[in-house]
């Protein structure tokens, strides 16, 4: 290696003027643990919880207020044929046209609704055939696409039967 990628290596473990870290590493060979030396490789095993590598104020108490909205926007989520999966605190670009909305987790017990929603689709897009609207009817078929996909595949994972995982024990041993 050249000097100057173990000068990097070494910025990089001294950033912001930190001293370089001394670790203890386990010697294979003599079946102990050395002195804490500043290893130029490092890497943590183990488990380090990640909240202490972040800033502490990022951790400070939720308010009431923030609590209260974050449960309204599980509460919003819910719509009538199952519930939309977009991240928190985020507006819904569907203008709530769901069936359209790659976001939306059908509930099984709405295939009987679904049913109901193409058949009235399917009269609207005859209605606009007899009237000659065009783009009505280009956005009868594509809102029929979309349902139909939704259909099978809530259909699909309907079938799928939940794995029983156990419970789990540690060290792997079961009792």
């Amino acid at each position: 290696m050249s000097a100057e990628i173990f000068a990097v290596i070494i910025r990089r473990h001294t950033d912001g003027g930190r001293p370089m870290p001394l670790i203890q590493r386990y010697d294979q060979h003599e079946r102990r643990m050395s002195e804490p030396m500043p290893f130029l490789f490092q890497r943590q095993l183990g488990t380090v919880r990640r909240r202490q590598a972040r800033p502490a104020d990022e951790y400070r108490p939720v308010t009431q207020a923030e609590w209260l909205g974050f449960e309204e926007h599980f509460d919003q989520r819910k719509v009538e044929l199952g519930g939309c999966a977009r991240p928190y605190a985020t507006a819904c670009q569907h203008e709530h046209a769901c069936l359209r909305c790659p976001m939306i987790n059908i509930n099984p017990k709405m295939l009987p609704r679904l049913d109901e929603i193409e058949l009235d689709l399917l009269a609207r897009r005859s209605r606009a055939e007899a009237e000659g609207w065009l783009g009505e009817i280009e956005g009868i078929d594509l809102t029929l696409s979309f349902l139909r996909q939704k259909r099978d595949q809530t259909r699909r994972l309907a079938r799928v039967a939940p794995v029983d995982l156990g419970i789990p024990t540690l060290g792997g041993r079961a009792s």
